[in-house]
């Protein structure tokens, strides 16, 4: 089933970047979500034979098509949104323990170089996340951040690649979006942030085949 789904989720993805690029909402509507479903039923092929792992990874992908409609919606519920995906780095976090191969150095250095640029990242950030939704919002980004850092540093110790790989590309897409909504307007950023956000939801997904 790897490869039938796999192009299903390339075309799927693509559809959406076009109704980004055309501006067509309403093909968003189909295609943002209906990936999400697709790579859904991909990482669920993986199971029950990866266990614990598998069924947290399938949960988190759940709570992002949650995050993704409360993103596409005409009255674009970003703090829904930011709760949604906060929900699924938990349960990420909780999956990728599970399959954890160990702590050393190297990890630690990790961890707090995210820290430290996420410290300056929030930073930057702050003075737009507080015009924008004032001192809930700018909490609500904090503990985001903190959330999304942690679960690429315990992605990264699973030792999988692709579960690594994947989490780091959900990073990249979401500064992409952060930087864009809260910094400075980035050129066609929202196609940045949804290629890199599909394939590295695509990666963890597929982490559950290989790493379950």
């Amino acid at each position: 089933m790897l490869e039938p789904l796999s192009v299903a989720i390339g075309l799927a993805g693509m559809g959406d970047l076009f109704a980004i690029w055309r501006g067509i909402r309403w093909l968003r509507y189909v295609f943002k979500p209906g990936t999400m479903l697709l790579i859904i039923a991909l990482a669920a092929t993986g199971l029950p034979e990866a266990g614990a792992f598998g069924y947290l990874v399938l949960a988190g992908l759940l709570f992002s098509v949650a995050g993704d409609v409360f993103l596409v919606l005409p009255q674009n519920r970003f703090l829904a949104g930011l709760v949604s995906f906060f929900c699924a780095h938990v349960l990420y976090i909780a999956a990728f323990a599970v399959r954890r191969a160990g702590w050393g150095l190297l990890d630690g250095a990790l961890l707090a170089g995210l820290a430290a640029a996420g410290v300056l990242f929030f930073r930057r950030m702050r003075p737009g996340v507080r015009r924008e939704g004032g001192n809930r919002m700018l909490l609500a980004t904090g503990v985001y951040l903190a959330a999304i850092t942690l679960m690429v540093a315990a992605a990264v110790g699973t030792r999988l690649p692709a579960t690594a790989a994947g989490a780091l590309l959900f990073y990249l897409s979401d500064a992409i979006l952060a930087w864009n909504r809260f910094v400075r307007p980035l050129p066609r950023a929202n196609l940045g942030v949804m290629s890199a956000y599909f394939l590295g939801q695509y990666l963890i997904a597929v982490s559950v085949l290989i790493g379950g």
